[in-house]
C-alpha cells in the first residue's frame, strides 16, 4: 500500500503542475491535424486505422497509427475543443510518472542489497520519478497536443517493463497472457512513434541485468517475441506507404546536408541535449545551429567520451547507474539524425530518455548513506529549492506554450536564427489583423531562408490587409514565380501548408492579379 500511496502522490504532483496547461490554444501542427484536418474526426476512419491501412494513406501521421487512434478517441469526445485533447496529455504524463516511480522502486529494489544505513529503494525512486513529473524538458512532449506521440511511446515501453516485472508467472495461463501483453505493448510503443523500437531492447537489457539467472527459454521467447513484433511494425513503416502524396513531398535531409556532415553535429546536439536537462533555460521550440553555437566539436567530443569512460568506471560498481545510462542513450538513438528527421532536434525527443536519466540519479540516491540528523534538514531544504526552481521553469515553458503569440516570441527571442519562429509569428499577427507588426517578422523569415516563397505569399496578405494593393500584388507575384503552389488554393490547404482561411485571403490577390492580366 505503501508504494501505491506514493506512486499517487506522484501522479498527482504532476498533474497538479500541467492544469495551466488545459486553458491553452492549439499551437504548432495541433492546428493542422486537429483543428483543420478531416481524418480524426470521421468516425469511418477508425477501422483504417485498427486495420493498419492507414499506413498506405496520404494524411497526417500516417505511420503513427496509435497516435491517430488517441487522437480519434479524444475527438469522438471533444470534438475540435482543445481543453479535452490537453486533458488526455496532462493524464499520460501523471500515469507516465507514475510508473517510473514503480519502474524505479522495482529495479533498485532488485540491483540493490537491503542496507539500513542507506537511503534505499523507496525515498530514491520517489526522488528520481518526482523529477521526471516536474522537469520542464519534458513540458514540450506533454503542452502540445500533436507531441503526444512521445507520451504515448513512454508510456508503452514503461509498460513493457512493468510486466516483465512480473514474468515469468507460476500459472502458465497468467504467462501466456504476460507474454501477449508485452508484445502488445512493444508493438503499440513502435506504432506510437519511431523511438518506441528501443522497447524490445529494454526488455533486453533488463532481463540481462536483473533476471538472467532465471528460466532463460522462456525469458528468450518474450524478448524474441519482442524483437519480431518490432521488426513487423518496422517493415510496414517501410513498406505500406502512399502510392502517391501531396503532404510529405518534401523529403527530410542531413543536418548540414550530407552524412558526414552529420556525423560533424550530432555530437553537439548530444551535449546540447545533456546541458538542457541540467539548465533548462536553453528549452526553446526550435533549436538550430545557433543554439550549438558554443558547443564546438572537439568540446562535445571530450564531453562523450568522459561522460562514457566515467560511466563504465561507476557502473562496475553501480549496475543501476549503467543501466539508467544505456537507458538514455538508447532512448536518444532514434531521433540522432543518422535517418533522416524533418526536425534535427527537439526537446521532446527527451522525454524517453529521461527514464534513463531518473534512473540514474535514483541509482546514487539509493547507495548514499542515510544523512545524520543534523544534516538532513539542509538536504530537505535544498532539495525544495531544486524541485520548487525545476516546477517554475515548467509553469513558465507552459506559459510559452499556451499560445502561438507566446509560443513564437519566446522562440525568436532565445534563437534569433530561427526561420520557423519568424514566419510563424508573422502568420500570428496577420491572423489576428495586426498587420503592420507582421511585416518585419515576415520580412526576417524571407532573409533567413531567400529561397522559401511562403514569408513572401504572406507577405502579400499582410500588404492587401493594410490596402497596399500594388505591394501586395508584387509580393504574390514573385510569391508564385518562386513557386506556382501559391497560385492553387486548392493544392495549398491539401497539402496542409495554410490553413483554409489564410489560403482564401491569398486567393482574393491571385484572382485579381489573374482578372488584371485577362484585361491587359
Amino acid at each position: 500500500m505503501r508504494i501505491v500511496k506514493f506512486a499517487l502522490i506522484i501522479a498527482a504532483v504532476a498533474a497538479i503542475l500541467y492544469l495551466p496547461i488545459l486553458s491553452a490554444e492549439f499551437v504548432y501542427d495541433d492546428i493542422m491535424q486537429v483543428r483543420v484536418d478531416t481524418y480524426i474526426h470521421t468516425t469511418a476512419n477508425f477501422a483504417e486505422v485498427l486495420s493498419l491501412k492507414v499506413m498506405s494513406r496520404d494524411i497526417i501521421d500516417n505511420n503513427r497509427p496509435v497516435m491517430l487512434l488517441s487522437l480519434m478517441l479524444d475527438s469522438l469526445l471533444w470534438g475540435r475543443a482543445p481543453f479535452g485533447y490537453h486533458l488526455t496529455n496532462l493524464l499520460l504524463h501523471s500515469l507516465c510518472s507514475a510508473m517510473v516511480f514503480i519502474l524505479l522502486y522495482g529495479l533498485l529494489n532488485q540491483l540493490f542489497p537491503q542496507d539500513k544505513k542507506n537511503i534505499g529503494p523507496l525515498w530514491a525512486a520517489f526522488i528520481g520519478a518526482l523529477i521526471y513529473a516536474i522537469h520542464p524538458v519534458n513540458s514540450e512532449a506533454v503542452c502540445v497536443i500533436t507531441f503526444r506521440e512521445d507520451l504515448l511511446a513512454a508510456f508503452f515501453t514503461l509498460l513493457v517493463l512493468i510486466l516483465a516485472e512480473q514474468f515469468p508467472a507460476k500459472r502458465k495461463s497468467v504467462n501466456v497472457l504476460l507474454g501477449a501483453a508485452v508484445v502488445i505493448s512493444v508493438f503499440a510503443a513502435a506504432g506510437a512513434k519511431e523511438n518506441g523500437v528501443v522497447a524490445p531492447l529494454y526488455l533486453l537489457i533488463y532481463w540481462l541485468v536483473v533476471r538472467k539467472a532465471e528460466q532463460w527459454r522462456t525469458w528468450m521467447k518474450l524478448i524474441v517475441a519482442g524483437f519480431a513484433a518490432t521488426a513487423i511494425f518496422m517493415i510496414l513503416r517501410f513498406t505500406a506507404v502512399p502510392v502517391e502524396t501531396k503532404i510529405f513531398f518534401e523529403r527530410a535531409v542531413y543536418p548540414g546536408g550530407s552524412f558526414s556532415q552529420m556525423l560533424a553535429i550530432q555530437p553537439r546536439i548530444w551535449v546540447y541535449q545533456l546541458l538542457e536537462i541540467f539548465w533548462p533555460k536553453l528549452l526553446c521550440a526550435d533549436i538550430n545551429g545557433y543554439s550549438v553555437r558554443m558547443i564546438t566539436l572537439p568540446m562535445a567530443l571530450i564531453v562523450l567520451v568522459v561522460t562514457i569512460i566515467s560511466s563504465v568506471i561507476i557502473s562496475r560498481r553501480n549496475f543501476g547507474f549503467g543501466m539508467g545510462m544505456v537507458f538514455f542513450f538508447l532512448a536518444v538513438l532514434p531521433t540522432s539524425n543518422f535517418v533522416p528527421i524533418f526536425r534535427p532536434v527537439a526537446d521532446r525527443y527527451l522525454y524517453l530518455p529521461m527514464f534513463g536519466a531518473c534512473l540514474v540519479l535514483a541509482s546514487i540516491i539509493c547507495r548514499l548513506k542515510t544523512p545524520k540528523v543534523l544534516y538532513r534538514g539542509l538536504l530537505i531544504v535544498v532539495g525544495g529549492i531544486i524541485c520548487l526552481c525545476l516546477c517554475y521553469f515548467t509553469l513558465e515553458r507552459e506559459l510559452v506554450w499556451h499560445n502561438g503569440l507566446s509560443l513564437w516570441q519566446d522562440t525568436v527571442n532565445k534563437n534569433p536564427f530561427s526561420y520557423t519562429g519568424y514566419e510563424n509569428l508573422g502568420f500570428v499577427f496577420f491572423e489576428n489583423g495586426d498587420f503592420e507588426k507582421a511585416i518585419p517578422f515576415l520580412k526576417r523569415a524571407s532573409e533567413l531562408r531567400p529561397n522559401s516563397a511562403d514569408p513572401i505569399a504572406a507577405l502579400a496578405v499582410t500588404y492587401d490587409g493594410l490596402g497596399m494593393t500594388e505591394q501586395a500584388d508584387e509580393a504574390a507575384r514573385k510569391a508564385i514565380s518562386m513557386d506556382k503552389l501559391y497560385s492553387d488554393y486548392d493544392d495549398l490547404t491539401r497539402r496542409f501548408i495554410w490553413t483554409p482561411e489564410q489560403a482564401e485571403k491569398l486567393k482574393v490577390i491571385t484572382d485579381r492579379i489573374l482578372a488584371q492580366k485577362k484585361t491587359e
